[in-house]
């Protein structure tokens, strides 16, 4: 799965992600966990690898990665950021 692009305008401010949405104009800025994972995403990965990444990262256990990441893509599929040929 990978982002939505061109559509998805974003920036890294130091330890967080800045989004626009061009489509609504909308603002999201995302903490540290999460701007990892929306890196990750902008050159495609996995849900996999997204919680292999929390693991490794934050030292979180499997289950909590999981449920992180899993409630992570669903609000990036409510707000049709995905592209997610890549699954």
């Amino acid at each position: 799965m990978k982002l939505k692009d061109p559509e998805l305008v974003w920036v890294q401010v130091q330890d967080e992600v800045v989004v626009l949405d061009t489509r609504t104009s909308l603002y999201s800025s995302l903490n540290h966990s999460a701007a990892k994972l929306w890196v990750a995403l902008s050159t495609g990965t996995t849900v996999t690898e997204l919680e292999t990444l929390l693991q490794e990262d934050y030292g979180v256990d499997i289950e909590t990665a999981k449920r992180d990441v899993a409630s992570f893509v669903e609000v990036l599929r409510e707000q049709d950021m995905l592209d997610e040929e890549l699954e």
